[in-house]
């Protein structure tokens, strides 16, 4: 069995859509809070989701989003169902979709 490459992991996290950022507290966008739930993080309870660009307050910046492992969970598994109907390689061999791949992988890693 192949496993996902760490390119193909960092696409899968892009992939995950995050909540709007003006929805969102400082907390939440410096990584300190759960995006989804707001709960605080801690170290060894945060999932970090990859630098994101976005416009904050209005101005182009950089924010760390992390999750807590439940509403990480949530968002990955969304994306999985969601991905096949957009991906030609699914439709084609879904055993042959690297992102797939990726996605099943950060499933699995989050329900430990």
């Amino acid at each position: 069995m192949t496993t996902a490459t760490p390119f193909a992991y960092r696409k899968a996290l892009a992939a995950i859509p995050m909540p709007a950022t003006a929805r969102l507290t400082a907390a939440q966008l410096r990584g300190a809070g759960c995006v989804w739930c707001a709960a605080e993080l801690h170290g060894d309870t945060a999932i970090d989701l990859e630098q994101r660009y976005n416009r904050i307050v209005g101005v182009p910046g950089r924010w760390f989003p992390r999750g807590c492992s439940p509403c990480s969970l949530r968002a990955v598994l969304a994306v999985c169902r969601t991905h096949p109907q957009t991906c030609e390689q699914c439709t084609d061999d879904p055993t042959l979709c690297e992102m797939r791949r990726a996605l099943r992988a950060l499933a699995l890693e989050l329900r430990r």
